[in-house]
C-alpha cells in the first residue's frame, strides 16, 4: 500500500497439509509454502486468475464479495500473504524480502500443477505481482496492476506525501482517540484496529460512505503481524523495477481509480514502460474501485483477461 500507510502500521506496535490441494470451485485450505503455512481460497472454474492482495498485514478478505463475479468465467485463486490475514505467523526471516514474496506466488502454481496463470496485483500485492512477473514472465498470460505501487521509491513516495495531505483534521483527532484510548493495548485490539484502518484509508476513497463495504479481516494478533513487516524496510527504501520492466512482455493492464494521485504523477509512465502495457482510468473511484465501482472495475478486468 502507500508509505504512509505502511509506516503506519509499522508504527502501531513499534496447521498445514503436506498433500497437493484441491483446486476445485469453492475449495480453501492450507498449503506448506517456503517454510510457513499460507491459506488459500478458490472461487469457480476455469483459466485461473491468482490474487493478490495489498497491505502488509492486510489479507485477501477486501476483495470479497466484489469480485465474485470474476469467477463466472476464471478460477479466482486468494491466499493470505505469509505472516497475514489466517495464514502462519511462523516464518523464516529470510524470505521477508520482495523477492521472498514473490516465490510464495511461484510456489502456489506449482502446488496447483498450474502452466500458465493470470495474476491480478492490488496496491502493495502490484509490486510483488511486478516483482513475480520479472522473474517469471514465461509462466504469465496475462498482468493486471489495481491501484499499484509506484515501480520506483521515488514515485511511490511523492504519491505517499499527496495522500498523505488529504487526510483532515478529524481524521487526525479520530485517530489519536484510539492511539490514546488504551483499546489497542486489550485483550482483543480487533475492532479499534478496523476504525484506525478504516481513517487511513479515508483520504483514498472518492465516495467515503463506501469504507463500511470494505471487508477487513484483522486477526488478534495484528499487531505482532505487523511488526514483522519491519523486516521488509530495507527493501522497501530503496526499489527501481522500471529497468525491468521489459521483461514483462506479457499483456499488461495498469489500472487506477481517478482520484488517485498515481494518475497525474506516474500512471502513464508506468503503463508505457511495459511492452504490452496499457492504462485504464476509472471514473469516481479512488485506491478501491472495485469498492466503489465494482461493475467498471469487474467489466475491465473481464475485457482486458477475455482479449485475444
Amino acid at each position: 500500500m502507500r508509505k504512509g500507510i505502511f509506516l503506519f502500521l509499522i508504527l502501531i506496535v513499534v496447521f498445514a497439509c503436506d498433500k497437493t490441494p484441491s483446486i476445485e470451485e469453492n475449495s480453501s485450505g492450507m498449503l506448506r509454502i517456503n517454510g510457513t503455512d499460507l491459506f488459500y481460497k478458490t472461487i469457480g472454474q476455469g483459466e485461473p486468475l491468482i490474487i493478490v492482495h495489498g497491505g502488509p498485514v492486510l489479507d485477501h478478505s477486501y476483495f470479497l464479495p466484489q469480485l465474485e463475479s470474476l469467477s463466472e468465467n476464471y478460477q479466482l485463486i486468494f491466499y493470505d500473504q505469509k505472516v497475514s490475514g489466517r495464514s502462519s505467523i511462523e516464518v523464516d526471516s529470510a524470505t521477508m524480502t520482495l523477492d521472498g514474496f514473490a516465490e510464495d506466488i511461484e510456489s502456489i502454481r506449482k502446488a496447483f500443477k498450474l502452466d500458465k496463470v493470470n495474476l491480478l496485483g492490488h496496491s502493495w500485492g502490484g509490486l510483488i505481482a511486478m516483482t513475480y512477473a520479472i522473474k517469471y514472465n514465461e509462466h504469465l498470460n496475462k498482468l493486471i496492476l489495481s491501484n499499484s505501487i509506484a515501480p520506483n521509491v521515488s514515485e511511490w513516495q511523492m504519491e505517499g506525501q499527496v495522500v498523505s495531505q488529504k487526510a483532515t483534521e478529524n481524521d487526525f483527532l479520530e485517530r489519536q482517540a484510539i492511539m490514546t484510548s488504551g483499546a489497542l493495548q486489550g485483550e482483543d485490539p480487533t475492532e479499534a484496529i478496523k476504525k484506525l484502518l478504516r481513517i487511513s484509508f479515508r483520504p483514498q476513497m472518492a465516495d467515503t460512505t463506501k469504507l463500511n463495504e470494505l471487508n477487513l479481516y484483522v486477526p488478534k494478533d495484528y499487531l505482532q503481524r505487523s511488526g514483522l513487516f519491519g523486516l521488509l524496510a530495507p527493501d522497501l527504501t530503496d526499489f527501481d523495477l522500471y529497468p525491468e520492466i521489459n521483461k514483462i512482455t506479457c499483456p499488461t493492464l495498469v489500472l487506477y481509480g481517478n482520484r488517485e494521485p498515481s494518475v497525474y504523477l506516474h500512471a502513464t509512465k508506468m503503463a508505457e514502460a511495459f511492452p504490452k502495457g496499457e492504462l485504464r482510468v476509472i471514473d469516481g473511484a479512488g485506491h478501491f474501485p472495485f469498492i466503489e465501482k465494482p461493475d467498471e472495475f469487474n467489466s475491465a478486468v473481464l475485457a482486458f483477461l477475455n482479449r485475444k
